[in-house]
């Protein structure tokens, strides 16, 4: 069964992923995280915290980038809305 996930982002990720360039996270893997999830990216900037802006996106592959990055995993996505 998918899960949903809230994740931080910052505006210049975010709105790469808007525009459609972006279209992977590399985020530590401590969610359990599967293909299929959706993921709620929330702009949040550090002066200001949580702007109001979201896009949904569906994890569509994980890769295990723990060679190179320790604990971390890369999510491909699509963005959904």
């Amino acid at each position: 069964m998918s899960k949903q996930h809230e994740l931080k982002i910052l505006p210049v990720h975010f709105n790469a992923a808007v525009a459609g360039k972006k279209r992977a996270e590399l985020r530590k893997f401590d969610r359990g995280y599967s293909e299929g999830d959706t993921l709620l990216l929330r702009e949040w900037t550090e002066e200001g915290g949580y702007t109001g802006k979201i896009i949904r996106v569906e994890v569509t592959h994980i890769a295990n980038v723990g060679e190179y990055a320790p604990g971390y995993l890369l999510l491909s996505f699509i963005v959904l809305s």
